[in-house]
């Protein structure tokens, strides 16, 4: 008969090979129990790892959209502010406008509010945050509103200048001013004056360079909305002739049938701005709305997600715990039976 070649070395080997196996088995099991999910997904999950794969693929998708969606209503909260203030400034010039139109006060005392408005608007629609302008449209690294007041002249400026020479003959500051009549003055208020602010080709190739196309953001899986507005929009370019018309068409020196045409004209001009403006704070107030709707159903979709990977992923804690316990008894008993092994010995046989 046969018999298998034996000796305290083949034991002791058998013994260590088996230790180290459990060594793996146990440092696999503290990292679980430390983390409380499975240590290897792949060997865990099996044939559900792709499931797994794909949830966690989804909520990487939600979390990068919500995140834009912070960044989009922070922009719609300050383009919302800005709005705000030009809508207050142009209600104040209103009210003066209407005060010195009854006599009620000197015309030369509302020039210098008019500058200070047109700097304003300026300044308001070439707004940025984080780099980006928030009135440029989707030109958003392009800053979208000329200043009026320049050295040397401004766009807008030189083709005001130029259209009034055109139709006058002289300049604003030119004592010939006094003699323009009301109709005249009309007629190139609601002509070659008017064209400069509402006609598309010579706003933005004066005063805008922004896009008239607004930004639009993907504030859920399925919903793309518009999220910005853009100095090429109506209101902006009938605050902007009125506050034009007061500050540099010379109305100091206008006659009085002239001067009441120009304040005719910028009341008007800012009456239609004020409501266009409401108009555009209230869709920006809609994108606002359903930016934080779709931010609380990506919570929802995220918080259900989460559960559906921690119930694939996750383990039972006092169930790793045990086995922890179990294999360090085990490599214990392992580590004393090998020392044993090893002290075996003819040499020391009686």
């Amino acid at each position: 008969m046969k018999t298998s070649f034996v000796s305290t070395q083949a034991i002791a080997d058998s013994t260590r090979m088996s230790m180290i196996r459990m060594q793996g088995e146990l440092a696999k099991a503290s990292k679980e129990l430390s983390s409380g999910r499975l240590a290897d997904i792949g060997q865990g999950l099996g044939s559900r790892t792709g499931h797994a794969v794909q949830l966690r693929h989804e909520l990487s998708q939600l979390e990068t959209i919500r995140d834009t969606n912070g960044l989009v209503q922070s922009r719609l909260d300050t383009s919302q502010a800005a709005l705000k203030g030009l809508l207050g400034t142009a209600e104040d010039f209103m009210s003066t406008l209407v005060a010195m139109r009854d006599g009620a006060i000197a015309g030369s005392a509302i020039k210098p509010q008019a500058d200070l408005n047109l700097k304003e608007l300026s300044g308001a629609l070439n707004a940025n945050l984080n780099g980006q302008f928030l009135f440029s449209g989707i030109n958003t690294d392009v800053k979208p509103m000329a200043s009026y007041e320049a050295d040397p002249p401004s766009a807008p400026k030189a083709a005001l200048d130029a259209a009034f020479t055109a139709e006058f003959g002289f300049a604003q500051d030119d004592p010939a001013v006094a003699t323009i009549d009301p109709a005249t003055m009309q007629g190139f208020l609601d002509g070659a004056y008017s064209d400069l602010f509402l006609d598309d080709a010579q706003w933005e190739g004066t005063w805008s360079d922004a896009s008239s196309r607004n930004v639009r953001s993907r504030i859920a899986t399925n919903e793309l909305i518009e999220t910005s507005a853009n100095a090429n929009e109506t209101p902006f370019r009938q605050l902007a002739m009125a506050y034009t018309a007061i500050s540099d068409l010379g109305l100091g020196e206008l006659g009085r049938g002239a001067s009441q045409a120009v304040i005719d004209k910028a009341i008007a001009s800012v009456s239609e701005a004020i409501q266009g403006l409401t108009s555009v704070k209230a869709r920006l107030g809609v994108s606002q709305n359903r930016v934080a709707a779709a931010d609380e159903r990506l919570s929802i979709q995220r918080d259900i997600i989460n559960q559906q990977i921690v119930d694939l992923e996750n383990v039972d804690p006092y169930e790793t715990a045990t086995k922890v316990n179990s294999l360090m008894t085990q490599v214990e008993m392992s580590y004393s039976l090998t020392a044993r092994i090893r002290q075996l010995s003819l040499l020391k046989f009686t």
